[in-house]
C-alpha cells in the first residue's frame, strides 16, 4: 500500500489533477516543497494516539490551514497514517515470525480504535473497503508465509480482531466509568486493572497456537 504524493482535497470537495494544493489557486513564487507524503510522514512521527492537525503542522513548520489543501481533516489523515503504518508493518514483518505479525497487527488496530473510538461503531454499520480487504488478505498471507496453515491463519486473525475490538470497547468505557459500582457496604468497587488491555488474552491465544503446532 502506498500513499500518493498528490494533494487530494479542496474546500469544495473536488479532486485535483494537476499536482497542486487543491485550493483552487495556483501557488505563486517559490515552488512548494510540501507533499502529501511529507504530511503523512510527519503525522507518523507524531503518532496515532497524539495525532492532531496542529501537531502535524508544527512538525512541518507550517500552518494548519495549509494541511487542509492536502487532506480533508484529522480523520482523513488518520486513515492515511494507518495505511502507511500497516504497509510498513507488513514489510518489516517478512523477516519475522507469525507471532510478531499477529502482535503488530493487534497493536496497530488497537491504537486506531483507542485514538478514534467511533471507528468501532463503524464496524457495525459500515461496509468493508477494498483497502481493508487487501490488508486482511496480506496479513493472512503473511501468517501463512511464516508457517501457519490457511485455517490456522484465519482463526488467529478472527480471534485477534475479536480480542482487540472487545478491549477497545472496554477501554472506552473505562474512560467514562470511574468505578464498577458500589458493594453492599457502600464502598466503591474498583475497576479491574486489566480492563481494556488486549495483550494478556492475545498472549494466551498465541501460546495455545504454539502448543497446537508443537503437538502436530
Amino acid at each position: 500500500m502506498t500513499v500518493d504524493s498528490t494533494p487530494t482535497w479542496t474546500q469544495s470537495g473536488h479532486d485535483g489533477m494537476d499536482g497542486q494544493p487543491l485550493s483552487g489557486k495556483r501557488a505563486v513564487g517559490r515552488p512548494r516543497r510540501l507533499t502529501l507524503d511529507a504530511i503523512v510522514d510527519a503525522a507518523c512521527a507524531v503518532g496515532i494516539e497524539r495525532l492532531e492537525m496542529s501537531l502535524v503542522a508544527q512538525q512541518l513548520n507550517t500552518g494548519v490551514a495549509t494541511l487542509y489543501g492536502y487532506v480533508r481533516g484529522r480523520d482523513h489523515l488518520l486513515e492515511l497514517v494507518a495505511e502507511r503504518m500497516a504497509s510498513r508493518a507488513m514489510a518489516d514483518s517478512f523477516g519475522g515470525t507469525w507471532q510478531e505479525v499477529l502482535r503488530g497487527h493487534a497493536a496497530l488496530c488497537f491504537a486506531m480504535f483507542n485514538s478514534k473510538p467511533e471507528m468501532i461503531g463503524n464496524l457495525i454499520g459500515g461496509e468493508k473497503t477494498d483497502r481493508e480487504l487487501a490488508y486482511a488478505a496480506n496479513l493472512i498471507a503473511l501468517l501463512e508465509k511464516h508457517g501457519l496453515a490457511r485455517e490456522q491463519a484465519l482463526d488467529l486473525y478472527v480471534e485477534t480482531n475479536q480480542v482487540v475490538i472487545g478491549a477497545a470497547v472496554m477501554l472506552a468505557r473505562r474512560k467514562i466509568l470511574a468505578d464498577a459500582g458500589v458493594d453492599e457496604n457502600g464502598d466503591m468497587i474498583p475497576l479491574p486493572a486489566g480492563l481494556g488491555d488486549y495483550r494478556p488474552t492475545l498472549e494466551r491465544i498465541v501460546h495455545d497456537c504454539e502448543d497446537c503446532l508443537a503437538r502436530a
